[in-house]
């Protein structure tokens, strides 16, 4: 297994890194639009760095799978796995580009203005098909990290008897369960105004509106 850590180092990491990440920056809007407009205020210049680094990211994850061999399961349980793995990977990134795709939309439509860049999203995200595809690309995403984390433990020679492995499988799909409900509850906000847990109902920013929301 140790002749997959490269593989699972190139395509398992970067995405989960960039989707959590994600999740961070749109968290704030769990407190209202005002905590979502401060922590928003990064401007031009970092959307640019970021779009540079998932891109890169998105390089490597092409090199991971290139790099690993056409036949047989390679890391993973079986051959079903493998190309369940490879279809999930292939809808998460989707969803990462897409959302890329709607952030610079965001910027070229109103500027660098973090409250309308809030209130765009809620339209967006409120509309069934739209919260639909991130949704399934949020699922996709968790369910690689599931079957990609729990690869990486195996090739690392930490589990090596099959009952352990039966409680890693196990553990790895509730960790990117309890993912997908922390993303859903985010979307929940964006979409219907209020999250199932630790939310603050949208207009709570309210009278945040009046102040500059500029970059200098």
């Amino acid at each position: 297994m140790q002749r997959y850590r490269s593989h699972l180092a190139l395509t398992v990491w970067p995405l989960g890194a960039l989707f959590v990440l994600e999740l961070f920056r749109l968290g704030p809007a769990l407190r209202g639009s005002a905590s979502f407009a401060l922590a928003s205020r990064s401007g031009w210049l970092a959307q640019s760095l970021w779009t540079a680094v998932a891109l890169a990211l998105l390089g490597l994850y092409v090199r991971g799978w290139v790099s690993l061999q056409r036949e047989g399961a390679g890391p993973y349980r079986t051959v079903g796995c493998r190309r369940l793995q490879q279809w999930a990977g292939a809808v998460g990134w989707a969803l990462i580009l897409g959302h890329l795709a709607v952030r610079w939309w965001l910027f070229a439509s109103v500027g660098n203005q973090p409250l309308a860049h809030y209130e765009l999203l809620r339209s967006i995200l409120s509309h069934p098909l739209t919260l639909s595809l991130y949704l399934l690309g949020a699922g996709a995403v968790c369910l690689y990290l599931s079957q990609g984390v729990a690869a990486s433990i195996r090739s690392a020679g930490v589990v090596r008897r099959p009952e352990t492995s039966r409680w890693l499988e196990v553990g790895c799909t509730l960790g990117a369960a309890v993912l997908l409900l922390v993303a859903a509850n985010i979307l929940s906000h964006f979409a219907i105004g209020r999250a199932f847990w630790f939310g603050a109902s949208h207009h709570l920013g309210a009278s945040f509106e009046s102040s500059p929301t500029e970059s200098p």
